[in-house]
């Protein structure tokens, strides 16, 4: 039997890299609505064939925002959501070339949408990525520099918090 960390104990701190892949990021998403993000969103969580279908995930993400508007303010989309099929979570990452109308807190169109999956059982795993992205979101500085990323892996290393200009080999970006 293992020791169980006391309820409040500090939890470890997550990295963001772990769950993202530079395929399932991409800039200049052309879509017009919030349902057509959710495709191309549910398309690139599920693109590498690993876990749950196409329409699952479509589903997962349609049927969390039906709770309540997944937009977090300043132009920021987090659609969620836990499901079977997933051996660990994903986060897939889209800049809008358009920003569309969701349903903010604040009233903003949204430009950035960041969508986190994880698997059923995950719960304290998808909170953590959930707010350690959202703390990533609440920074100027962030949302700045990734209204600025010229690419799809530009806009990635922001997300694992490299410095500028440093793709995760640590060289630097075209």
């Amino acid at each position: 039997m293992s020791a169980q960390p006391a309820p409040d104990a500090p939890q470890a701190e997550v990295a963001l890299g772990d769950f993202l892949d530079d395929a399932r990021v991409v800039i200049d998403l052309d879509v017009a609505s919030r349902k057509r993000l959710f495709e191309r969103m549910a398309k690139l969580a599920a693109s590498r064939g690993d876990g749950p279908g196409l329409d699952s995930v479509l589903s997962a993400l349609t049927q969390r925002e039906k709770l309540g508007s997944t937009g977090i303010g300043n132009g920021i989309a987090l659609p969620h959501g836990r499901m079977d099929g997933f051996a660990e979570p994903l986060i897939a990452v889209a800049r809008l070339k358009r920003a569309i109308h969701y349903d903010a807190p604040d009233g903003a169109p949204v430009w950035l949408a960041a969508c986190l999956l994880a698997p059923a059982d995950a719960n304290g795993m998808h909170l953590r990525l959930l707010a350690a992205l959202a703390e990533r979101f609440n920074s100027p500085e962030f949302r700045a520099r990734a209204q600025r990323a010229r690419s799809a892996a530009e806009l990635a290393s922001l997300f694992r918090g490299e410095p500028p200009g440093e793709n995760a080999n640590g060289a630097a970006a075209k």
